[in-house]
């Protein structure tokens, strides 16, 4: 095997920059666990959902999970709306976005995927 087909692909910092840059008149917090109690307020959680080697050995596939935990149904779409925008700009595709979920009926929750393939030599974006 090669340097390059041992390389893993890792893009948090990326998805974590994205969505810390996101313009909002909502006061939001980016991190990577979900809120435990309601003082956190409105939070954006993101993680590694997969990340896995494809048939060709120098293009691995990554998913990556932003759920948004808010108060009400309203706050969470219209978060969700410039998530979007954000993983797009950065290159992903939106792969899932998830039900409206009320979380231990405190928090309104959606979760949204978004991913692409890698090509690892050159760590461009390919379909």
């Amino acid at each position: 095997m090669t340097e390059v087909e041992l390389t893993l692909v890792d893009a948090r910092a990326q998805v974590k920059t994205a969505l810390e840059g996101i313009e909002s008149d909502i006061a939001f917090s980016v991190r990577q666990s979900c809120p435990r109690e309601v003082a956190e307020g409105v939070v954006v959680t993101y993680g590694e959902y997969d990340n896995r080697s494809t048939d060709c050995p120098v293009v691995d596939e990554i998913v990556y999970q932003v759920d948004i935990w808010a108060f009400d149904r309203e706050t969470a779409a219209a978060l969700a709306a410039l998530v979007n925008r954000a993983m797009l700009s950065i290159g992903l595709k939106r792969t899932y976005m998830g039900p409206d979920m009320v979380e231990n009926s405190t928090y309104e929750r959606k979760t949204l995927r978004f991913g692409r393939r890698v090509d690892k030599r050159n760590m461009r974006l390919v379909d």
